[in-house]
């Protein structure tokens, strides 16, 4: 897209810099710049751009052409490390396209690149509005993504990375289900990028209650990041949460008819493109789980509790009004104490987490036993959902 760009703007200054056109001052250093960068010089370009920008800005040109001149600065700023001077510039093509009523592609393309060095710089705040922009602007664009096909998935899981972290969990959640959809839409195999973003959906479909579409997410999500990040950070947490949702989504299951939750997940998964016939868990796979439910080491009663308290609100996650969920895994002893607290992931991240230990250190269980005789349980594992009433 930069070489479209650049090339279209050539042919604009050599078109106009006659009679009406650009005053000659800009379309000098616009040339100086394209030299530059034919010539992959990068301490040239960023001079030629920033000179370029400069001259058009005192001259009063038009906005659109002042945006792309402001994104050329931003692109090689970034290329020469100079981040800070790469957030203003490409912030400032941003607000220039917004005024100027740009296509929607090209002011979400700016506001996601402005996003981007933002996180670069550590400045989350301006990240988190410039991804609101970018996901605003590719909104216009409705089903219609093709356009926007090659940064539209990253612009949406951007935008629901940092309202994630924020404690925005619906907000990610919409996020994210808009960034899978447009990586479906534009990915021949899937990515790393498209399992998180089934990993935010599932994680707000959680806290929505919606177990069965968070279950789909989650097994959707567990899947793709075992082949293409098997050691990513998260994969633990995914693990949990998936486990947490199939197993709230056979608690709540009232009726379901002739069709039960795990005919409803496989339709929803012969559905997706990026599953059919790749995902499918071989026989070997099958025995083991089968191997895993009778393994001797589970007691044969397992412990069961009889005090369990809610986590309170942490008063300043209820002063910003912060959602969050929280996954944590502890033992109880022989005694029906808990122990080995330990949190295995949670969003935002450390908000709700001693809220959580603090309630689990509180509950106790009926022990669990093995012929009779009480016996340690491990890996006792549950989910605390932190929603403000609204």
């Amino acid at each position: 897209m930069k070489q479209v760009w650049v090339s279209l703007l050539a042919m604009m200054v050599t078109a106009t810099a006659g009679a009406q056109g650009l005053p000659p001052d800009v379309t000098q250093a616009y040339r100086a710049y394209q030299a530059a960068l034919d010539a992959s010089d990068t301490a040239v370009l960023l001079e030629t751009a920033r000179r370029a920008y400069e001259a058009g800005d005192e001259a009063g040109i038009d906005r659109a052409t002042l945006a792309t001149l402001a994104e050329n600065y931003g692109f090689a700023a970034s290329l020469n490390g100079e981040y800070e001077t790469a957030q203003a510039a490409w912030r400032t093509a941003a607000r220039l396209s917004d005024r100027a009523n740009a296509d929607p592609v090209d002011r979400a393309w700016r506001w996601h690149n402005a996003a981007l060095v933002a996180l670069h710089n550590e400045d989350r705040n301006d990240a988190y509005a410039c991804s609101r922009n970018a996901a605003n602007a590719l909104e216009e664009l409705g089903a219609a993504l093709a356009p926007a096909a090659d940064f539209a998935g990253d612009a949406f899981l951007t935008r629901a990375a940092l309202a994630m972290g924020r404690g925005r969990i619906h907000e990610a959640g919409e996020a994210a289900l808009q960034s899978a959809a447009a990586f479906e839409m534009s990915l021949v195999e899937p990515t790393s990028s498209y399992g998180l973003a089934l990993f935010y959906a599932g994680i707000s479909q959680t806290l929505d209650r919606d177990f069965d579409a968070a279950t789909y997410s989650l097994h959707m999500a567990i899947d793709v990041m075992e082949e293409k990040a098997p050691d990513h950070p998260d994969r633990r947490t995914i693990t949990a949460a998936l486990v947490s949702a199939r197993g709230a989504r056979f608690d709540d299951e009232a009726d379901g008819g002739d069709e039960g939750p795990e005919s409803r997940l496989n339709a929803r998964l012969a559905e997706n493109p990026f599953h059919t016939a790749r995902y499918l868990p071989s026989e070997a796979e099958d025995e083991a789980d089968e191997a895993d439910e009778t393994d001797e080491g589970v007691p044969c009663c397992d412990a069961a509790p009889i005090r369990r308290r809610e986590p309170s609100y942490p008063m300043e996650a209820a002063y910003s009004d912060l959602d969050g969920v929280v996954y944590v895994t502890f033992a109880v002893t022989e005694e029906g104490r808990t122990d080995a607290i330990e949190v295995t992931g949670s969003f935002p991240p450390g908000i709700f987490d001693q809220a959580s230990i603090n309630a689990v250190e509180d509950w106790a269980y009926e022990p669990a036993t093995r012929e009779g005789v009480p016996v340690r349980r491990e890996g006792v594992e549950t989910r605390f959902d932190f929603r403000m009433r609204r």
